[in-house]
């Protein structure tokens, strides 16, 4: 799936807070406040903090976050001769929140950030193979750290696309250009998008930010896309798990429900810090660092607001099992996994969570 990121360029927002403040860009912990040479809002004066007002139409030219992970998005006036002023707020200053909104890539250094078709070598041992019926070895590779153009994927094998044809990828002006034909690899090799970050001990790191595990095992780094969740947070999912959710949210959307994330990917040290939080009774439940399915991108918090009765989990156990996600932990209405096969299964007999799901 080709999505945009950032998503929300193009777009307008209303501000819904009739105290929008602007913060120190330096500083988000403190606000902004008129001084010599700026154009005042009437009744304001040098001195009084700038605030947006309420139902200004804006445009979103960026957004980061603080080390909370509440998001601000820096605000312009999308009417040229509009006296408001332009600054960093809060997302949850705005109508809908900015909810679901894709901010960015992690890591966020590219040469070309993933665009469907542009990848980095990323395995070392990237052999070229000959093509269908036996993809066989010829007993070359492609270094890795290069920059290539997948021209064909495998449709004759289990997984379909378990093979790609690759081409040199020659990048100039953002395109990527396909300049010389390699052959065949094995996708695994490769991963979405150009940059050198790849070769880099920070994504290569068991417990770096892009780390994931599944069962306490390695298994890898992968991509992460940063999304406003629920209460203006900034989330994180794997890119490869982003269509999946991006389908149920719009599903639910068209049934008036906002769905919304609130807590997504999760870093081998924060699952630690959970951990450690649980182990000393101040947290809720929470799986060894390494053994968290919120650790390679198939586990999502929902903002479920408890169990029946609640719309959005009312909604989830009829619709979940038909976008492939299900239940499986027991006394947490929030968990949500992407498990295609089993979300089937259940589905078949009108079920939506594992057999060791009570409540």
């Amino acid at each position: 799936m080709n999505v945009r990121i950032p998503s929300y360029e193009d777009k307008q927002f209303t501000i819904l807070d009739n105290l929008a403040l602007i913060r120190d860009p330096n500083n988000l912990r403190q606000t902004s406040h008129y001084k010599e040479g700026d154009v005042l809002l009437p009744g304001k004066r040098i001195g009084d903090q700038k605030v947006i007002p309420m139902m200004t139409k804006v445009r979103v030219t960026g957004v980061r976050s603080d080390d909370d992970r509440n998001a601000f998005a820096f605000a312009e006036p999308a009417e040229a001769d509009s006296p408001a002023p332009s600054g960093w707020t809060r997302v949850t200053n705005f109508a809908g929140q900015m909810l679901n909104e894709l901010v960015g890539y992690t890591p966020a250094e590219w040469v070309l950030p993933p665009m469907g078709k542009n990848y980095t070598v990323t395995d070392s041992h990237a052999l070229i193979r000959e093509g269908s019926p036996t993809y066989g070895s010829l007993g070359e590779t492609i270094p890795p750290g290069t920059f290539v153009v997948v021209t064909a994927r495998s449709s004759d094998t289990e997984p379909a696309g378990k093979f790609v044809r690759v081409s040199l990828g020659e990048i100039a002006d953002g395109v990527i250009t396909a300049v010389r034909p390699l052959g065949w690899t094995v996708s695994s090799n490769l991963t979405e998008g150009c940059s050198s970050i790849f070769s880099s001990d920070a994504w290569i790191n068991e417990t770096g930010p892009n780390a994931c595990w599944r069962s306490g095992v390695f298994i890898g780094a992968k991509i992460l896309v940063d999304i406003i969740g629920t209460g203006g947070q900034n989330e994180q999912i794997t890119i490869d798990s982003l269509p999946a959710y991006t389908k149920l949210k719009e599903a639910a959307a068209r049934k008036n429900i906002d769905l919304g994330i609130t807590s997504g990917f999760r870093t081998f040290l924060k699952q630690k810090k959970l951990f450690d939080l649980f182990q000393q009774g101040q947290g809720n439940l929470a799986a060894r660092p390494g053994r968290s399915n919120h650790q390679h991108g198939q586990a999502i918090d929902l903002n479920t607001g408890g169990f029946d009765g609640d719309p959005v989990y009312d909604w989830l156990k009829k619709n979940g099992p038909k976008n492939g996600f299900i239940r499986t932990v027991n006394r947490e209405h929030w968990h949500w996994e992407y498990r295609p096969e089993d979300a089937a299964r259940l589905d078949a007999v009108g079920k939506f969570a594992l057999s060791n799901v009570r409540v």
